[in-house]
């Protein structure tokens, strides 16, 4: 159905009706599996045959739809356009790739890289480690939860605090993914700065049971970091200690690194 502005405390009051609407259309018709004619186009955004037929044909001329005798898809050259605009705004800098490399060939272990988007911390690059047993379920485009992840908590304690005081709800009260999550902005608020003491952030079983984290900010020259590097391991390589040095090891050499970045 279209959206209602009128009733919509939150919409802004310069709001153009006709954009709305046939951005509601756009999305219809990408979440058909089939191309749709216009009068179940109409239906299902509870618009007038009439209004739709003009609206249709607008994104028709600009790309955005094509059509095939009555039918409307998804134009397909914009939306492919469009696609790779936002995967190269989404895609780090060739140095933090290098760093990832570098974790990774040098520690063993699968490591990744996340970023800030629409004011979540989700993954975009991720490299397999070498070892036999490796953290299952990592995926680019994953996000949420910033506060129990170690990512997050990087870009965080380095990021500006007005990150933090939009987490939680109105009692700071934050969501527990496992019984190890910091659960309190008050809690995180702490855990940062520890973070800022020791050089990195870390994820004690917070996100997932068995699978714990280590995790720096990459500044590359600017005022707070855009970006961040994980490594990602099993609980019982990460509790030892050998393993848990050459982690930080690496760690400390990708902040090296980066504040050589003028």
């Amino acid at each position: 159905m279209a959206r209602n502005p009128e009733s919509d405390p939150a919409a802004p009051r310069d709001l153009v009706q006709s954009v709305v609407r046939a951005l509601d259309i756009v999305d219809i018709v990408a979440e058909s599996d089939t191309p749709l004619r216009a009068q179940v186009i109409a239906q299902r955004a509870g618009l007038h045959l009439a209004t739709v037929s003009h609206l249709l044909s607008t994104l028709v001329y600009t790309g955005y739809l094509q059509r095939h005798e009555r039918e409307y898809s998804l134009g397909g050259g914009k939306i492919l356009s469009l696609s790779s605009r936002v995967e190269a705004d989404w895609r780090p800098s060739r140095q933090a790739y290098d760093m990832l490399e570098t974790v990774v060939s040098t520690t063993g272990e699968t490591a990744y890289l996340s970023a800030w988007h629409d004011g979540d911390v989700t993954i975009v690059a991720i490299q397999e480690g070498s070892h036999a047993v490796r953290v299952a379920d990592l995926r680019v485009g994953v996000s949420g939860d910033i506060h129990a992840r170690a990512s997050g908590k990087a870009l965080l304690a380095y990021g500006p605090p007005a990150a933090v005081d939009r987490l939680g709800d109105a009692d700071g009260k934050l969501p527990a993914r496992t019984e190890n999550t910091v659960t309190s902005r008050e809690a995180l608020v702490a855990e940062l700065e520890r973070t800022r003491e020791r050089g990195y952030a870390i994820d004690e079983q917070e996100y997932v049971i068995g699978a714990c984290g280590l995790a720096v900010p990459i500044f590359e020259g600017a005022r707070w970091p855009q970006t961040a590097l994980s490594i990602t391991t099993p609980l019982h390589r990460y509790e030892d200690p050998e393993h848990r040095e050459l982690y930080v090891k690496a760690l400390r050499k990708v902040r090296e690194l980066d504040a050589s970045v003028s």
